[in-house]
């Protein structure tokens, strides 16, 4: 009989709601706002805090061939040296969201162009 009332009990525990995926432009905007400082406007990382903390280099294939997307959401997750070097964003982003921001603006960048939305 226990576990008759246990059933109709598990449906009032409440569910956390997943935000909505953002939109490219949005992701864009989270870059603008989040990540220029280290990776420049354009992902080439070659303003002054980019080069003081080596910010990685979106622009330059053959750095961007060293690191899978996978690795690059990782990185997004948990930031670099505990928050220290690279911010943590895993309270911002979306597992989903960090995904997009790799795959579809990270590993697209061209060198000299900004990234905007």
């Amino acid at each position: 009989m226990r576990s008759v009332f246990l059933v109709p009990a598990l449906l009032f525990l409440p569910v956390q709601a997943q935000a909505p995926a953002k939109s490219l432009d949005e992701l864009k905007a989270f870059y603008a706002a989040n990540c220029v400082k280290c990776h420049g406007a354009d992902g080439s990382a070659l303003g002054p805090e980019g080069k003081k903390l080596g910010g990685f280099d979106f622009t330059d294939a053959k750095q961007a061939t060293k690191k899978t997307e996978a690795e690059q959401v990782k990185t997004i997750r948990k930031g670099i040296l505990f928050g220290v070097v690279m911010p943590s964003f895993k309270d911002r982003l979306s597992e989903e969201d960090m995904a997009l921001l790799v795959k579809e603006i990270l590993r697209k960048v061209e060198k000299g162009k900004v990234i905007a939305p």
